[in-house]
């Protein structure tokens, strides 16, 4: 597994801005020929029209992963000063790999993230630099991204990463907090983040509290095992 799939994932959609308990509204999606169900948080839609298209470009500043699940606050939809800094993204690897049980994933992550390129920070330092770079490739204007993204443990649903970054391009400039869970789904691997302004209590600890109480509402529509 390389960090691409886990920290770059975090850091490519963090310019949402223009220049909670699970709720039983359904989400559907696939990840290559796996049908996947779950549950929409209350108070978050998906987004359409100029919201739809800002995620659908925000999503190719991430190549190495896809992003099958962009929500957004319903009160922010279409709003003239955007999604604003509150929304939650689902994302599955491009890369080939084979199907594994997600024990088998939690406990090869755990080792990779023990690494001392993970603890010392330099692989969170090179991931930023990676997706300031895919950013700016794909908005056409300088975006720099710092602070620090790093490992927060395992249990047995979640591998965690999470951490507060400071975004700045000519549009805007502002810190958010991300958290997310990487995980296993119907043999899939998938990485849920959740996004939020940093000043709100309890920062990142609430943010991956949310993408873990979305990654384990996660099931493969067929049934199969995780």
């Amino acid at each position: 597994m390389n960090r691409t799939m886990t920290i770059s994932g975090a850091l490519a959609a963090l310019t949402m801005l223009p220049g909670a308990a699970l709720a039983a509204s359904p989400m559907n999606f696939s990840v290559g020929d796996v049908a996947i169900k779950g549950s929409i948080p209350d108070g978050y839609c998906v987004p359409t029209g100029k919201n739809k298209a800002a995620a659908d470009l925000l999503a190719k500043g991430d190549p190495e992963n896809e992003t099958p699940v962009t929500l957004i606050r319903c009160d922010q939809q279409d709003r003239p000063d955007g999604m604003r800094y509150d929304y939650y993204l689902i994302k599955a690897p491009r890369m080939a790999y084979a199907p594994m049980p997600r024990a088998d994933f939690l406990a090869m992550m755990a080792k990779e993230l023990a690494l001392p390129t993970y603890q010392t920070g330099s692989a969170g330092k090179a991931s930023l630099n990676d997706a300031a770079g895919n950013l700016t490739d794909t908005f056409g204007t300088k975006v720099d991204l710092s602070g620090e993204i790093k490992p927060r443990g395992t249990d047995d649903v979640c591998m965690y990463l999470g951490g507060e970054v400071n975004v700045s391009s000519a549009a805007a400039s502002y810190p958010i907090a991300v958290g997310g869970c990487g995980t296993i789904v119907g043999g899939k691997i998938l990485f849920v983040y959740s996004y939020d302004d940093p000043t709100k209590a309890n920062g990142v600890a609430t943010q991956l509290r949310r993408a873990r109480a979305m990654a384990d509402k996660l099931k493969a529509a067929d049934g199969r095992a995780n």
